[in-house]
């Protein structure tokens, strides 16, 4: 008996913005492919069209149309001939932060709202697998479907998609190999292929209702699609072959239930790749998008709400956003793009950062001025900005200027009358600009002093330190003859194998820290591939240089070189008969009072087909965890891989996930932007392997040991390779007692400082108490308010107490609706109860 009584015809298309080519090349056919949907519409060839649930399409068609033309589409939209949103842009989920992704979806609902289309829906099509977290973001939008492909396995169609804090929502999982990309409704034998797709898709539903999702990439439905529709009615008699809209096929299913479930992150390639390899792919592209999502979230929209909302920058701050997230859809932040598309990516990095710059650079100087005109008032206040919630000591990095007639040849630094102990780490006499809207451009010469120092927060605060002109000649700090550094938690030493790190505090010694070694790659952009005859190269330590014994850090420089093969050999097998030589430059800073033990490297890379990775030797790890948006996921090594696969399959390799943090037993490594690790052996011992540069000439091959057949066209992408010069930046932290999911944000987020004349008071908004409970962000929320978001990564139930520093006159918790769900009582002092994997968005509202 057939199982399907019903087949919902879904006209869309999948637009990738970019990808084999570049967004202006793909914006004109969307131009032209719009106008084509419409005519469709307008003759009744089609019945309605879903535009891939995004809304950024609406802006690029927008912009190069006349506004009739753009007025004519918006009333498809809301007549619910045409279906967008809720989503701004589809995202990777792997590589973006959480708080992008909550603002992904919030810009994107805004638009489908004023767009005339409201109805919501999970839509997630061509993701390269799917976080443990979706289902309960989903539920805080109060949207109450999903439709997900790669790296979703299930029985049905039809289920429950449980996420990792008990959230469900009910969820098509698309079952076959092709999922959202079905072309045959345009054949000439669309007849047998539709009968074909009812045949493999049977099995799967349930309830009697199969989707057909008649689109695929950048590409739209045949003409007189409603007279192939009548002849598939005439040719199958038991069943009932309809057009759709999403919201038309998502209705069927009100009241019913979902039997089967699938749970939590969905990362199974058995049935359509999920390309792992895009963790590591030009890795440069994740580097400058977290910097850019740390700026927004801890600067940008942090000082907004030190301001109470009065920057009156709602619209420049939606704008910031959106030039970041559209570095995040899947074809662009994975990098697997042609070489056009990452350059655009990288100027759109630029313009947001610089854009943040300038939006701090003003308000710190309303709130702190500093009188750069008249050079007899003097600047002798430098405000601290922390905007991390937990009481620590942090390090402050500053510039303070004086003008060259009042330097006196050195600076003094006092916090509470008590002077502060500084490290001086440059002294510079030079010609200054200055410059302000409302003041006239001011050449100056000024003594500039680059200062360190450490300075305790009781959280999220603002704190004054008071600049002293004094009769001196203060000299920077100088190299040491020792052959170590130490701080009260670390002494560090090195050998010819690595360095060595002592845990002051239980004893232990870690040996052969932070090794760096390359084997070959002969993959693509998307998948990792080792060719038959893989070479393994060791980056020898032939220095140390520059060690510095300050008052407030200690550092050293490693000076590494690696000589390794040029590339693969011409049939790709092996190593090249030429080598290369790489150079890489490691500086290790120990900051006083702090557990991080913090590396920053120079690799100029004159290699091609490798991939190169930093790692640090472990105990037997047999598994290991990793943050992805809003958790922490436990990883199981993989010991036994097997490389080689028959067609249409994709090797399961020990590449895992990170956004900022892993933790392999007493190792905790946190990064910015190196968001591919694995647990592997080297000499016969276990080590945490972040990668930093894989380097690919291809964007897709056909001819790879660990993915039998392509992931897209056959182009050659020379700026893949990474050749030349790219800098990290990572941390380790040893001692299980150490370890906290807040570390990686503790080491992408600086303490904020501006030096001004005015006398202004210190100002506290909040602490949070407990370093298990992860802190994600605080935003404004209208005039006279904010949010707070957190989440708790563990298993198990966790509190932590929020004092305020500020008079509240409400406490909710709201969804992400902004649907308040409880009121605490308004006071200084409030333990917030987190289950297990929750996330938390708290609205604060101020009092006089």
């Amino acid at each position: 008996m057939n199982r399907i009584k019903e087949v919902h015809i879904l006209n869309h298309t999948h637009w990738d913005r970019e990808w084999y080519e570049t967004f202006e090349e793909f914006r004109y056919k969307l131009r032209n492919g719009l106008r084509y949907v419409q005519r469709l519409l307008d003759e009744g060839q089609i019945e309605s069209f879903f535009l891939d649930g995004q809304t950024i399409v609406l802006d690029d068609f927008k912009e190069i149309v006349n506004e009739a033309e753009y007025e004519k589409l918006l009333q498809y939209i809301k007549n619910g001939k045409i279906e967008v949103g809720p989503w701004y842009l589809l995202a990777d989920e792997f590589l973006v932060s959480g708080e992008s992704i909550i603002k992904n979806l919030e810009l994107g609902i805004k638009k489908a709202k004023e767009s005339g289309s409201t109805y919501k829906i999970g839509y997630l099509p061509d993701t390269f697998g799917h976080n443990s977290q979706m289902p309960q973001i989903f539920q805080g939008y109060n949207i109450p479907f999903a439709l997900i492909w790669r790296g979703a396995v299930s029985n049905t169609l039809e289920n429950e998609w449980v996420g990792a804090d008990g959230s469900s929502v009910r969820t098509v999982v698309l079952p076959l190999k092709e999922g959202y990309y079905q072309t045959f409704l345009k054949h000439k034998g669309f007849i047998e292929e539709t009968d074909d797709y009812i045949r493999r898709s049977e099995p799967y539903v349930t309830q009697g209702k199969l989707l057909l999702m008649n689109g695929a990439d950048h590409t739209y439905t045949c003409e007189n699609l409603d007279k192939r529709v009548a002849q598939l009615n005439e040719q199958f008699q038991d069943i009932t072959f309809k057009q759709s809209s999403m919201s038309a096929y998502i209705k069927t299913y009100e009241g019913q239930k979902f039997s089967e479930r699938i749970y939590e992150e969905q990362r199974n390639p058995s049935k359509v790749f999920i390309l792992p390899g895009v963790y590591s792919t030009r890795s440069y592209l994740k580097r400058d998008n977290q910097r850019c999502e740390d700026e927004a979230v801890s600067v940008m929209e942090a000082l907004n709400v030190w301001t109470n909302g009065n920057t009156n920058s709602e619209q420049f701050m939606e704008y910031v956003w959106k030039l970041i997230l559209q570095n995040q859809p899947h074809d662009s932040i994975c990098g697997c793009s042609i070489d056009a598309v990452h350059t655009e990516m990288e100027v759109r990095s630029q313009k947001a950062l610089h854009a943040i710059e300038q939006f701090k650079k003003d308000i710190l100087n309303n709130e702190y001025p500093f009188e750069f005109l008249d050079e007899t008032v003097e600047n002798s206040y430098l405000y601290c900005i922390n905007n991390l919630p937990f009481a620590a000591v942090y390090p402050v990095y500053a510039q303070i200027k004086i003008p060259a007639t009042q330097d006196l040849g050195a600076i003094k630094l006092f916090y509470n009358e008590k002077e502060l102990s500084f490290d001086l780490l440059k002294r510079e006499q030079k010609e200054g600009f200055f410059r302000h809207i409302l003041a006239e451009p001011h050449y100056g010469e000024y003594v500039y002093y680059d200062v360190l120092f450490m300075l305790e927060f009781n959280g999220v605060e603002t704190k004054r330190v008071e600049i002293k002109r004094a009769v001196a000649h203060q000299e920077t700090i100088t190299d040491s003859k020792e052959t170590f550094i130490e701080n009260e938690f670390y002494r560090i030493t090195w050998d010819n194998r690595g360095l060595k790190v002592e845990n002051r505090k239980t004893g232990t010694v870690y040996d052969n820290q932070h090794q760096l070694i390359s084997s070959l790659d002969a993959g693509d952009t998307y998948n990792y591939s080792p060719p038959i005859n893989d070479q393994t190269s060791k980056a020898n330590l032939v220095k140390v240089t520059d060690v510095v014994k300050g008052k407030n850090y200690q550092s050293l420089t490693l000076h590494y070189e690696m000589n390794l093969p040029a590339s693969l050999n011409k049939e790709r097998t092996g190593p090249s008969k030429h080598n290369v030589m790489n150079t890489i430059v490691t500086t290790v800073k120990l900051y006083k009072h702090n557990k991080q033990i913090c590396f920053k490297t120079a690799v100029h890379n004159q290699a091609k087909d490798q991939k190169l990775r930093v790692g640090f030797q472990v105990r037997a790890a047999d598994y290991s965890y990793s943050d992805t948006a809003f958790d922490a996921r436990k990883r199981e090594t993989i010991r036994d891989k097997q490389v080689d696969v028959p067609k249409d399959k994709e090797a399961i390799m020990n590449q895992y996930p990170t956004y900022s943090s892993v933790i392999a037993n007493d190792h905790q490594v946190v990064h910015r932007g190196m968001q591919e690790y694995e647990v592997d052996r080297l000499e016969d011992e276990d080590y945490v392997f972040l990668t930093m540069i894989r380097s690919v000439g291809w964007l897709s091959r056909r001819d790879l040991r660990t993915r039998g057949n392509g992931a897209g066209p056959s182009f050659e992408v020379k700026g893949a390779q990474c050749l030349g010069q790219y800098e990290f930046e990572y941390a380790l932290i040893v001692g299980e007692h150490n370890h906290s999911w807040n570390n990686g944000r503790a080491l992408r987020q600086s303490v904020v400082t501006q030096q001004s004349m005015a006398y202004e008071r210190e100002q506290q908004l909040f602490i949070q108490s407990s370093q298990k409970i992860v802190h994600s962000s605080f935003m404004q929320a209208g005039k006279g308010a904010f949010y707070i978001r957190m989440f708790n990564p563990s298993e198990l139930n966790e509190p932590t107490m929020l004092s305020f520093g500020i008079n509240v006159a409400e406490l909710s918790e709201v969804n992400f609706d902004n649907e308040i769900m409880y009121t605490y009582e308004a006071k200084s002092d409030v333990e917030i109860s987190f289950k297990p994997k929750e996330i938390k968005t708290l609205l604060v509202k101020r009092g006089e």
